[in-house]
């Protein structure tokens, strides 16, 4: 009776202690952004959108973070994204709009527009902030659609697990290598402008983010 007693007491401080929450936004209502941290002129916009009547809209210069837990989770992330596939041949490096996560020490793994000429601008690259801070950029081989909305889910289910694929088909084949600088989960998505690059700037808006969290049982 004892033995069973102690089972039960050990089952239930590791159930007690799971957490999940499936979390979503989709732009339609101008007070979403309260919950946001927004700097420059990021806005909800009725000029493009994925589901329902508008979306978020992040010009250049402009940043937009939505912590969507206090502490670090894991789990996966979708969100869907309109690239207007505008090219600017930059005479130098020059980063342009990015996506991704954020954690709680602000470590970022994002994929990003990069201009360089030794980068095909074409396709999406990516950082890790915590190994890097945005100086060497990979090559994701994951292809710009051409003025479209395409789905990104990015898949952190654990501390071994990094990935992030498109249209639930390609799969950016640098994430899974960079575990190790972005390993601790996810608090937030982070959408950023980029820098301004001049008359034919990147029109990026993103709609419909899914977030589905899950802790890892732990003892009490």
């Amino acid at each position: 009776m004892v033995k069973r007693l102690v089972m039960a007491a050990v089952v239930l401080s590791f159930s007690a202690s799971i957490f999940a929450a499936k979390i979503s936004e989709g732009f339609e209502d101008k007070a979403a952004l309260k919950k946001w941290e927004i700097e420059g002129d990021a806005v909800i916009s009725a000029d493009q959108k994925h589901g329902g009547n508008s979306s978020l809209f992040v010009p250049n210069g402009a940043t937009a973070t939505w912590r969507f837990a206090t502490e670090n989770k894991f789990g996966t992330v979708t969100m869907w994204v309109y690239d207007s596939f505008a090219v600017k041949k930059a005479k130098g490096a020059a980063g342009g709009p990015y996506f991704g996560l954020i954690n709680g020490d602000d470590d970022k793994a994002v994929e990003i527009i990069h201009f360089a000429p030794y980068l095909n601008i074409n396709c999406y690259s990516n950082v890790f902030t915590a190994e890097n801070q945005w100086f060497s950029q990979g090559y994701s081989g994951i292809q710009r659609p051409k003025a479209a909305w395409g789905k990104f889910t990015f898949t952190f289910t654990d501390a071994k697990t990094l990935s992030v694929s498109y249209n639930d088909d390609k799969e950016d084949p640098v994430f899974p290598q960079k575990v190790e600088f972005f390993n601790k989960g996810a608090n937030g998505v982070i959408f950023g402008g980029g820098p301004s690059l001049g008359a034919k700037n990147e029109t990026f808006y993103y709609d419909d983010i899914e977030v589905d969290l899950v802790d890892a049982p732990k003892a009490k």
